[in-house]
């Protein structure tokens, strides 16, 4: 999906490395100059600042007033790594791949009956994720026995508690794309809940 930040007149706006096939442990905060420059740092270290003298000491210029001691310099290069592959690809190709991959998951899904599917059903507004519980199973167990069948998903209230108790389930099962996933993993994933049952 394409962001502009300055058309959303964001303040901040945050996004991590392993979302887009970067390392784990490294992203990126975009800060609007102006709250930047009204914001004292919470934390120190080399390079943030300017000048110090007995009394007091003077910030370094933006960004690096916010970006004390060494930075994590590998993770940094990998995400870097990561955004161009990605640009060679093409953003608006990347998109047009998910969306079909989550067109193909919604339409397969909604054909099991024992499949709740939660969200929008608009591939074009949803993005690379589908969440979904299979009825009288546990999100983790669903999760458990795909994993037997060689199928990675994630399981779990997903960092949105709040979320979750609004849905009224202990959480969700999410499958999520990338790039690199084929459609016949989609169907590979929808067969096994097919047979989900045979796997108890």
């Amino acid at each position: 999906m394409p962001v502009n930040v300055q058309r959303l007149g964001a303040d901040f706006y945050a996004f991590s490395g392993h979302k887009m096939l970067g390392p784990t442990g490294v992203g990126v905060l975009y800060g609007r100059r102006a709250v930047l420059e009204r914001l004292e740092p919470a934390w120190g270290g080399g390079e943030m600042i300017k000048e110090v003298w007995i009394d007091h000491a003077q910030w370094n210029d933006l960004p690096w007033r916010f970006e004390p001691g060494t930075p994590p310099i590998a993770p940094i290069v990998g995400l870097g790594a990561a955004v161009e592959y990605l640009s060679e690809v093409g953003m608006e190709a990347v998109g047009a791949h998910e969306q079909a991959l989550c067109r193909l998951t919604l339409e397969l899904l909604a054909k099991n009956d024992d499949v709740i599917i939660y969200g929008p059903r608009n591939p074009e507004i949803k993005g690379a994720v589908v969440a979904f519980n299979v009825r009288g199973l546990h999100p983790h167990d669903v999760a458990h026995l795909l994993d037997q069948e060689g199928i990675a998903v994630r399981a779990g209230h997903h960092c949105a508690m709040p979320l979750m108790r609004r849905l009224g389930v202990v959480g969700t099962v999410r499958a999520s794309f990338s790039v690199h996933t084929i459609p016949g993993e989609i169907e590979f994933l929808t067969k096994a809940l097919s047979n989900l049952n045979l796997m108890l």
